[in-house]
């Protein structure tokens, strides 16, 4: 198949495409070097309202079928094929407000969400964490202990602050089932990665500790949501259990450490999902492997030759990268979580040192 991969950073679908043996055409925000290679054409895309570009690429492209990467999985396309959850479903189960109503409402735990308005949301007290209703990534938000601390703009929710090591399940569904495929530890605001705050960072695929049945409860969220392709669930591995965090309704940025550990092709499972087929859950674990995104700590020009066999998303010479912007991904194989973990911080200081960032 000719497959148009599109969105503000996809590289890690479009490659998994490419070693499939299907024909690749990209574009992203990005056009990283990596991506660049593993497809057969690529073009850049602005960072915002690519929506409205996504026919003309069609028509410059001529794919067989699209798969919406991250950024514009809620775009309206027409007249190709389109290898996502629908708009709408993915609308709604992206909105954390609606979530968290159909989680409780389901039986699922959860996290007491509110609209900010003009004050907490009744029965939320502070601190409290402060996200935009829509978004991914962590962009935007933020740990807030008073009134003073807020701007009442609409947009926003508050959520009960919950301490928990942050994780996630990979799976696949065919919008009746779901085999989960991976289960993951995730990167949140790692200081040595450049990230602040609840940034996601990057993960460790296996998670070491108990999963305490969050494959299951994935599993179980994604068919009644009636979720089809590569999908995932954030979780909270508190004291008490775990907590439903949110629901992604597309490729999830442990595709890489995934596919090392489990040996699959996640973009052939999630292709073969939408003709009803899903894979057997891995029974094995192959290593440890672990991504993290490196962000800039200041504005930058790359002047450097970024290209290792650990890093992926790798910008080309004379790319600018803004202050907190992300640099590229180091991966990792080890033994355990601990050896490497403790590589991806070695491989991050490497690469500070040979841009000159400190």
């Amino acid at each position: 198949m000719r497959i148009l991969v599109i969105g503000i950073n996809i590289r890690h679908i479009a490659c998994s495409a490419a070693r499939t043996g299907h024909t690749v055409v990209a574009a992203d925000g990005y056009c990283d070097l990596d991506l660049q290679r593993c497809a057969q054409e690529t073009a850049q895309i602005p960072r915002e309202g690519a929506d409205t570009l996504i026919p003309a690429y069609v028509e410059r492209f001529r794919p067989d079928a699209v798969v919406l990467g991250p950024g514009l999985e809620e775009a309206q396309i027409a007249g190709v094929r389109v290898l996502n959850n629908t708009p709408e479903k993915t609308a709604k189960v992206s909105d954390k407000l609606w979530l968290a109503c159909w989680l409780e409402k389901k039986g699922f735990p959860f996290i007491r969400t509110g609209e900010v308005i003009d004050d907490l949301p009744e029965g939320l007290r502070f601190p409290v964490v402060v996200k935009p209703r829509r978004g991914a990534g962590g962009v935007g938000c933020r740990l807030v202990e008073s009134a003073l601390e807020l701007n009442w703009t609409d947009g926003l929710i508050a959520q009960e602050l919950i301490i928990g090591q942050p994780a996630s399940v990979s799976l696949i569904g065919n919008g009746r089932e779901a085999r989960a495929v991976g289960v993951n530890e995730q990167l949140i605001g790692a200081a040595w990665t450049g990230a602040k705050g609840f940034r996601y960072c990057g993960n460790i695929t296996p998670l070491e500790q108990p999963h305490c049945g969050i494959t299951e409860m994935a599993e179980e969220i994604a068919s009644r949501l009636g979720l089809v392709g590569s999908n995932g669930v954030d979780f909270l591995m508190t004291r008490d259990g775990p907590v439903v965090v949110e629901v992604n309704c597309r490729f999830q940025g442990s595709l890489d450490t995934v596919e090392m550990v489990t040996g699959m092709n996640l973009f052939q499972a999630h292709l073969q999902s939408f003709a009803g087929r899903l894979p057997e859950r891995p029974a094995l674990q192959r290593c440890t492997a672990g991504r993290a995104i490196i962000f800039a700590r200041r504005s930058l020009r790359i002047e450097a030759d970024l290209c290792e066999s650990w890093t992926r998303d790798v910008p080309g010479s004379g790319s600018q990268i803004g202050m907190d912007d992300p640099i590229l991904s180091v991966i990792a194989e080890g033994l355990d979580r601990d050896g490497t973990y403790a590589q991806l911080m070695a491989m991050a200081a490497k690469l500070r040192e040979r841009m000159g960032e400190k």
